[in-house]
């Protein structure tokens, strides 16, 4: 099991309502561990298994749900 993280500046989280749908979809997916939104500053972190998931994975899935990826601050390292 190998651990890692992700953190994703996004555009379009307006509110509560982005943030859940958010969590929801990326909790749905296999390997992802936890999921943290902030409206306030348009970040999500995502801690994952790199044997379940992909950082690719992630990222795409951000991406078909409409939202921008405008920065990355992920550190791709194994715990």
């Amino acid at each position: 099991m190998s651990q890692e993280s992700a953190y994703f500046k996004v555009e379009n989280i307006v509110g509560k309502h982005d943030v859940k749908d958010i969590k929801r979809r990326l909790d749905t997916i296999h390997g992802v561990e936890s999921v943290a939104v902030n409206a306030q500053t348009s970040q999500v972190s995502v801690d994952y298994d790199s044997s379940g998931t992909s950082y690719d994975q992630i990222e795409n899935t951000l991406n078909k749900m409409g939202y921008q990826i405008i920065d990355d601050h992920s550190r791709i390292n194994t715990r």
